[in-house]
């Protein structure tokens, strides 16, 4: 897992990215991008809870599971 000096080095420059995205963009635009980040949030927390529901569900299927249901295998004869 990722020590907490760099984790803290990583959210303070998430907090200058925003900034700096809300410095290039006029005044009336800051609530728009209120209701935007929320709205992400709220994406991102939904799937995250579709996810793991489907996971303890056991419907949750992984890569290889889904390569081996939709593979064909035919033999080839070469002379």
């Amino acid at each position: 897992m990722m020590n907490k000096e760099m984790f803290g080095r990583i959210k303070t420059a998430a907090g200058f990215q925003r900034q700096a995205i809300r410095a290039l963009l006029p005044e009336g635009m800051e609530g728009h991008l209120d209701v935007i980040e929320s709205e992400v949030k709220a994406m991102f927390a939904e799937a995250v809870t579709k996810v793991m529901a489907d996971h303890v569900t056991g419907e949750c299927k992984s890569d290889a599971t889904e390569d081996k249901e939709n593979t064909k295998v035919k033999k080839v004869t070469i002379e």
